[in-house]
């Protein structure tokens, strides 16, 4: 049976994201040591989620490029 390399690192990845993102949600205190209300919750989660599909559009956009080559 052949494992794709790729399938289990974006596995991997997803497990991050859904790790750090209980972690954001689930703190009530932040790093500063200022009480996280649930408007910062949601901010700190945004900005999470925008650099997750940032780095998801590259890793993408760079397969799609590799596998162009390959033809």
């Amino acid at each position: 049976m052949k494992i794709n390399k790729w399938k289990v690192f974006q596995t991997i990845q997803l497990l991050l994201f859904i790790g750090v993102s209980i972690f954001l949600l689930a703190r009530s205190v932040d790093g500063s040591g200022t009480v996280n209300t649930w408007n910062v919750k949601l901010v700190s989660f945004a900005v999470w989620l925008g650099f997750y599909l940032l780095v998801l559009a590259l890793e993408y956009g760079i397969r799609f490029l590799t596998v162009i080559k390959k033809k």
